[in-house]
């Protein structure tokens, strides 16, 4: 049996493979969004958690900004 190193907070944290689904972004995306401080993560044995309200917050501002720009 295999044990997830962010199963403590799993409700909080997802992996990068998760997000890039929850948000059908790319990983390059979401490392972007790491980098400018967009989204907070963790490391727990050497795996990276991606905070997932984060991640929703930073989808929903893209496509707000999308949308918003398309507009004008």
């Amino acid at each position: 049996m295999s044990v997830d190193p962010l199963d403590v907070d799993s409700d909080q944290y997802v992996t990068l493979a998760v997000a890039v689904r929850r948000t059908s972004r790319s990983r390059q995306t979401i490392l972007r969004w790491v980098k400018a401080g967009t989204v907070r993560t963790i490391k727990r044995e050497g795996v990276r958690g991606f905070h997932l309200a984060d991640l929703v917050d930073a989808e929903a501002s893209a496509h707000y900004n999308a949308a918003r720009t398309r507009k004008q």
